[in-house]
């Protein structure tokens, strides 16, 4: 009888042993598993970071070297855009890119940005409407970028305030068509 219980015990703790593999809630205790309840039931804060600057304080800060530019939990980046057309703002000619106003919710800013699918003579310009904040690409506000590495923006203006992006498009070397979006 002594030699069936032992031949019993061996494969009975070897089950017990691959059950507890398999299912380790069967041997944990109540309170150990209110526990781990308790603890998966907590959610997970992001780190928040400090905006490097906001309203008026980021006028003239490159949106894309600060983090205003960067979509994050903390910073909603919102935009308008109106596209480009060689025959003006209605439409007309060929289609070439797109203008967007860009507004940071962390940094409570706005730049502007154009895609263009060629290279033209652009210039871009944001600024407050009724306001005396202006930025522009190339910066010095006269004259045009003719490269084609593509986006090109502006540095940032106080978003605080309603803002209007501006791009000029040169065609044959004057001025040919200029669209505005606000935001």
């Amino acid at each position: 009888m002594l030699f069936l219980q032992r031949n019993l015990i061996i494969p009975l703790s070897s089950l017990l042993v691959i059950l507890s593999i398999l299912f380790p809630a069967l041997l944990a205790s109540p309170t150990a598993h209110a526990q781990a309840r308790i603890s998966s039931d907590q959610s997970v804060q992001p780190h928040y970071y400090p905006p490097p600057c906001q309203g008026a304080e980021c006028y003239g800060a490159d949106p894309y070297t600060t983090t205003c530019g960067k979509s994050s939990a903390n910073n909603g980046v919102t935009l308008t855009t109106v596209d480009i057309w060689t025959g003006g703002p209605q439409g007309g000619g060929t289609w070439i890119g797109q203008l967007y106003n860009y507004y940071s919710t962390l940094c409570q800013a706005n730049w502007a940005v154009v895609w263009l699918n060629a290279p033209y003579a652009i210039s871009i310009r944001i600024s407050t409407v009724g306001g005396s904040e202006r930025q522009c690409y190339p910066e010095n506000c006269t004259s045009y970028y003719t490269g084609s590495a593509f986006p090109a923006w502006t540095n940032m203006v106080d978003g605080t305030v309603l803002t209007q992006a501006c791009a000029s498009l040169a065609i044959w070397g004057s001025l040919s068509r200029q669209v505005c979006v606000n935001q």
